[in-house]
């Protein structure tokens, strides 16, 4: 495999995370006084771009679903298991978008792309 600097290597991930959540459709989402409203376009019956993580947390994903589907299971099970382990109470939105970020930001500086 040919050296590639990691300033090059790194514009080449952004480039192509860029490029893929550029070909997904929009998600978008509006807070009201009583709740909040996901609308996302999606043409297949079958896979969901918005779904209910837990009690009163949802995710939405743009992009490839097979890339944003893992994330949602993970969201999930680490919500499953915290509801568990401590009360339904203790299950935070903050929570999982740090678990989302800090899985994110290690598949994005230390995986090599195809």
């Amino acid at each position: 495999m040919p050296y590639v600097a990691p300033e090059q290597l790194m514009k080449d991930r952004s480039d192509y995370a860029h490029k893929g959540i550029a070909r997904g459709r929009s998600v978008i989402g509006l807070e009201f006084a009583d709740g909040l409203l996901f609308i996302a376009e999606n043409p297949s019956a079958t896979l969901h771009k918005i779904s209910e993580i837990y009690d009163r947390i949802a995710f939405a994903g743009v992009g490839k679903y097979s890339e944003f589907e893992e994330l949602r299971i993970a969201g999930i099970r680490l919500a499953d298991l915290r509801g568990y382990q401590y009360g339904r109470e203790d299950v935070k939105a903050r929570d999982l978008a740090n678990a989302y970020s800090q899985a994110l930001s290690t598949i994005f500086t230390q995986q090599m792309k195809p």
